[in-house]
Parts: structure tokens; sequence; C-alpha cells
């Protein structure tokens, strides 16, 4: 018969040989993470401004939904939120067509960021840019910002893509410096 079966064994394989790929999984998804979050706590378009009436007219490179927040200086104390009723006027720069902002409340689910410097970001509504293109904004109530405080003009962050980012971050964190821990105990012999 041309068909007989064939006894072929693989050698036993230790469980263990899976913690150094475990480990490099780990470092490389943490890395990546690592990154998308340096994104999110820096964005590449951040526009700051002083809260005035005057227009302020700005650059978006690509179309998208953006966010206006008001930024707060480090080892600040801040009592009210009057900077959440302010109200802006958006449009398109040089046509004057107008871009519809849609103002946000004091909500949990709001991407608040702050930076290195200390400086906290705080959303105070959206617009989206359906080209990209020059816009101005100007504030209709200045008088409810801090004569202190920053406007911002800055992407638009999904809440649950910074949960979905902070769990992977924490997920990868857990396989690396695991898979580390096993791949020192099982060289060592401990294990």
């Amino acid at each position: 018969m041309f068909f007989q079966k064939s006894n072929l064994t693989l050698p036993a394989l230790s469980p263990y040989l899976f913690a150094p790929a475990a480990m490099l999984i780990g470092i490389y998804l943490l890395v990546r993470c690592i990154i998308l979050l340096r994104r999110v706590i820096f964005p590449r378009l951040r526009v700051r401004f002083p809260a005035s009436a005057e227009p302020f007219t700005l650059t978006i490179p690509k179309s998208g939904r953006y966010v206006i927040n008001v930024l707060i200086p480090p080892m600040t104390f801040f009592m009210g939120t009057s900077h959440f009723s302010a109200r802006f006027t958006l449009a398109t720069s040089p046509e004057g067509q107008s871009i519809n902002y849609r103002s946000y409340r004091r909500g949990f689910f709001q991407v608040k960021r702050t930076d290195m410097s200390g400086k906290q970001a705080m959303p105070l509504g959206s617009f989206e840019c359906a080209t990209p293109g020059e816009i101005s904004i100007s504030c209709d109530n200045p008088e409810t910002i801090r004569s202190n405080y920053q406007l911002e003009v800055s992407r638009h962050i999904p809440p649950l893509r910074l949960v979905s980012l902070v769990v992977a971050t924490i997920a990868s964190s857990t396989l690396a410096i695991g898979g580390f821990a096993i791949t020192i105990l099982w060289m060592t012999g401990r294990i």
C-alpha cells in the first residue's frame, strides 16, 4: 500500500516558549499605543488663539469634525463653568458661508486633554468642516471666558476610541511585562 500511516512525532514544546513571543508582541503593541496616545495628547492640528469678538482665521487641512476647546492654565483653580455658555460664530473664509456649531454642555463623555505643560483642554463645542480651507471663528460673548484662558481648535477624538486605546495600552504592557518575567524565570530554571 502506498498510504501507510507514519508515526511522525514532534518534540514536546514547552508552553514557556510562547513567553518570548508574547513579550515581543507586547512591546510592539505598546509602542504603537504610545504613538497613538501621543497623537491624542499632542494633535497635529492645534491652533490656539485668545477669546475675542474679532474673527480669528485659521486653515483647516482636512475635512471632518473639529472641536473648540478652552485652555485652562496649569495650577489654576477655577470655580463656575461660565465658559460652557460661550457662543461662537463660524464661517468659511473669504466666502462667508456659515458653519454650524454645536455647543456642548458639561458631560461625562467628552475627551479632556492635559499637555505636558499642565494646560487642560476642555471641549466647548464642535463643528463639521465639509471641505478643507480657511475658516473664521469669533466668540459672540468673550466675557464668559476668563482673560488668562485661551481657545484652541483641534480634531475631534471619539471617547470610545480613547477608551479602547487606554485598554489596549494596559493589555499590551501586561503582555510585555508578563512575557518578560516568564522568559527570565524560564531561562534561570525557576519554572
